[in-house]
């Protein structure tokens, strides 16, 4: 037997409100309305109770909205950013949001590619890591005032308000801890200029170490950091009193460099890294990190983004979220 589809007049009925609450409630559009939270449950219940099924095209038509939103970034391979996919995707999933991922791998003809074919889905909102600074939507026909959120690329142009770690202020506070240790001279491995989130990191540890930070740069690749970090250390006469590695990559590819090096840490260098990968809690020893709270990142950008897809013409405060120092056995009073 076919059973006939659950439809909103069916709950109204059953409830005995009106279709026009019933709607409302079921689509979160109550923001003008007052319902009690009781009326609320009573229907979302309800709905439950009778299997109801939401109906994608006509919300469609009825609202002229996809219920699609877009994250375009660079790879969902590093722990942050998996962690930060799985966060939004579930703190949309309440709202109605369905989300399309995308991954650039940094390539800007691929982001190109990719922007246009989430555009052509119709996708109400954009959350985004860009890989370049010079975003500009039109090339991709979208209006300047189209629903878009920065994440993690703090002040990339293009006007649009973001949500970032507040890195300078997280690796300065690890800077300074290594100071009072005793540390004075530092190598860092850091990404290329471009990468906004990385010149701030940095620029915390210049602001308490200054000319004792020693650069390395390279692409934000494992690979890269241990082939670049064995060719550095062996152009040293002394050992640096410590290695930064600024990202997950940097941090892996650096471990490895060391091991090759047969270089022990902490007992001959000091070790930390930014972002809580599984592997540094399990290191021996545990490694010293910057942990970022992906948690609340994921949050702040979730709720601009629904005020941006709600009001495109709103203005919004960028977000900074503050990072935590998880201080582990990696990094010791250096040698004499």
């Amino acid at each position: 037997m076919r059973h006939s589809r659950v439809t909103i007049t069916d709950l109204a009925r059953s409830l005995n409100l009106s279709t026009c609450t019933v709607s409302k409630v079921l689509n979160r559009a109550f923001e003008r309305s007052t319902y009690s939270q009781e009326t609320i449950q009573r229907v979302n219940a309800k709905a439950r109770e009778m299997g109801y099924v939401p109906n994608p095209q006509a919300r469609s038509l009825r609202t002229r909205k996809t219920m699609l939103v877009g994250f375009l970034l660079p790879s969902a391979q590093p722990s942050v950013f998996g962690e930060l996919t799985d966060r939004i995707e579930l703190q949309l999933r309440p709202h109605g949001y369905q989300v399309l991922i995308a991954h650039s791998r940094n390539d800007e003809d691929a982001e190109q590619e990719l922007l246009l074919s989430l555009v052509a889905r119709g996708i109400d909102g954009l959350i985004w890591i860009p890989g370049r600074d010079d975003i500009d939507l039109s090339k991709a026909g979208l209006d300047p005032n189209f629903p878009v959120v920065i994440l993690d690329r703090p002040g990339c142009g293009g006007g649009f308000p973001f949500v970032a770690t507040d890195n300078r202020a997280a690796s300065k506070n690890l800077a300074q801890r290594m100071y009072d240790l005793g540390h004075r001279q530092v190598m860092v491995l850091n990404a290329p200029e471009g990468d906004r989130s990385m010149s701030e990191r940095f620029q915390g540890l210049t602001d308490v170490f200054g000319a004792g930070v020693e650069a390395v740069n390279l692409a934000n690749d494992s690979g890269q950091a241990k082939d670049a970090l064995i060719a550095a250390l062996r152009h040293h006469s002394r050992l640096p009193d410590a290695l930064v590695a600024l990202s997950e990559s940097l941090a892996i590819g650096a471990l490895a460099g060391l091991r090759d090096l047969d270089l022990h840490v902490p007992e001959q260098i000091s070790f930390a890294s930014f972002d809580d990968f599984p592997l540094a809690g399990h290191w021996s020893p545990r490694l010293t990190l910057i942990r970022q709270d992906v948690t609340q990142l994921a949050t702040c950008v979730v709720d601009m983004i629904l005020k941006r897809i709600s009001s495109p013409t709103t203005r919004l405060k960028d977000m900074r979220v503050p990072a935590a120092l998880e201080w582990r056995e990696s990094v010791v009073a250096p040698l004499k």
